[in-house]
């Protein structure tokens, strides 16, 4: 949205929402610096300053209204690069003032007091040290998977499997010098990401990172005595295994049918083609967001459908508009090493596909 195209009209009728906000010229000017501060920390958005919550004009004329350059400068009393047009426009002669805010990419932006706010809906919400910290890493400023678990020991290493990773790599180092290259490893200890790619109990230092497959009778779930799972297994080993052994298992699942072709002979196709339910489930795997820890990644199979849950929301920059040619990674260290293994091709081809 670029300001010089809102329509005068827009800024009277539409209703506060995600992307705008109204407010009086007689507010504080530093009141505005949590809502800048909060679209930033979002997708961006418009406030507008001089129209009231009801859309009524009453600019920088009215009583008691503050002036257009107190409002110009507050901005630079946050901590932090934030990117921001503007513009001085009247409406039915009255002057407001148009703020575009642009969404901060890699970091998150404070006030000078420290505070972090994030517009939620058509509210601008103050975050508490936990809501910061996954802002964090949503934003990419905090990476999950580079926090080393302190309790972790090169004995939690499955060291069948990092042998493997080590013929893949074709290398002369030794078993830790290879977590330490990848950064899996710092002083002896693991990371997440290493635990989660190589340990021989992820679910030790992460428990739910896990994948649960379940198969239900039906086109739906049901609950309470109604409830028509037939099958469920967990899947709790490292990174890696998990893939194999769902590969194995969603082959003897899903169904094989016959048709008649156009030759005359019966022919075999599967329920669903390999590709996009394995490139599905190794995108879930790889790019989770393994902070959140209150639930896991579910694969539900159903008699007309498949769904692959995987916790959290889409990463940093990446939205549904633009995920075709928009590629962030989450977890690239995870990535990389999955792509090692050939099991990611790192290039958001599949997404087009």
């Amino acid at each position: 949205m670029i300001i010089k195209n809102i329509t005068n009209q827009y800024l009277i009728e539409s209703e506060e929402n995600q992307y705008f906000d109204r407010k009086s010229a007689r507010i504080k000017p530093v009141d505005i610096l949590r809502h800048i501060v909060a679209f930033a920390n979002a997708n961006g958005g418009v406030l507008v300053v001089g129209i009231e919550d009801n859309g009524e004009i009453t600019g920088f004329d009215c009583m008691n209204a503050h002036k257009v350059n107190e409002f110009l400068e507050a901005p630079y009393l946050i901590d932090g690069n934030v990117k921001i047009n503007y513009e001085e426009r009247l409406i039915e002669n009255k002057k407001v003032l148009l703020f575009e805010i642009e969404p901060s990419e890699n970091y998150v932006i404070k006030t000078k007091d420290s505070k972090v706010y994030l517009r939620v809906g058509d509210k601008s919400k103050l975050l508490n040290h936990e809501q910061i910290i996954q802002l964090e890493y949503d934003k990419g400023e905090r990476r999950f998977e580079d926090l080393v678990v302190e309790e972790s020991t090169f004995e939690d290493v499955d060291t069948e499997l990092l042998s493997k990773y080590k013929e893949i790599l074709n290398t002369n180092l030794s078993l830790e010098e290879i977590l330490e290259a990848r950064a899996l490893m710092k002083k002896g200890h693991l990371t997440y990401a290493g635990i989660l790619l190589f340990g021989k109990f992820p679910t030790k230092y992460l428990p739910n990172a896990r994948v649960r497959l379940l198969k239900f009778e039906g086109n739906k779930m049901e609950t309470g005595r109604r409830l028509n799972i037939i099958k469920e297994i967990n899947y709790e080993s490292a990174i890696p295994r998990i893939i194999e052994d769902i590969k194995r298992e969603m082959h003897s699942q899903l169904r094989d049918f016959q048709y008649l072709a156009e030759d005359g002979m019966f022919k075999t196709i599967p329920e669903y083609p390999e590709f996009p339910w394995f490139e599905g489930i190794v995108n879930a795997i790889t790019h989770r967001n393994y902070s959140l820890q209150g639930d896991c990644i579910r694969i539900s199979l159903y008699d007309d459908h498949l769904e692959i849950f995987s916790p959290g929301k889409l990463p940093n920059i990446v939205t549904l508009e633009n995920m075709k040619y928009t590629r962030y990674s989450r977890n690239p260290r995870i990535a990389r090493v999955l792509t090692e293994f050939g099991y990611v091709k790192e290039l958001n081809e599949g997404v087009k596909r």
